[in-house]
């Protein structure tokens, strides 16, 4: 019996859609929006929210499956218009972006709470 590792992208690809539809347009409101116009005291009030483990903990999270539901998205995306041939090189590519970009976010999320 042949055992697929598609479960697992598929898995995250699920759970990367659920958190961005839900979570993304809130912070993306709240980031973009709403504390700018507040001044200069919005900087300090994002950074005093970050420095709170619990919330690195969790825009982690949000990140992280945020990153891998783009790159299966994108891995299909292309596959459907003409590259299943390169099935494998493009997991590469997609995946690897996405774990590049979660090492990204927790690395900025590490520094971010530590100053």
């Amino acid at each position: 019996m042949h055992h697929s590792k598609e479960v697992f992208w598929w898995s995250l690809f699920s759970a990367g859609g659920v958190m961005a539809a839900l979570f993304m347009p809130a912070l993306m409101v709240a980031t973009g929006v709403i504390l700018p116009n507040r001044g200069p005291a919005a900087h300090a009030q994002i950074h005093e929210t970050v420095s709170f483990w619990p919330v690195r903990i969790l825009l982690f999270v949000i990140l992280f499956l945020s990153f891998f539901h783009c790159g299966h998205r994108v891995k299909h995306i292309l596959m459907d218009l003409g590259l299943r041939r390169a099935s494998g090189a493009l997991a590469v590519l997609c995946y690897g972006g996405a774990s590049v970009g979660t090492l990204a976010a927790a690395y900025v999320l590490a520094t971010l709470g530590s100053g």
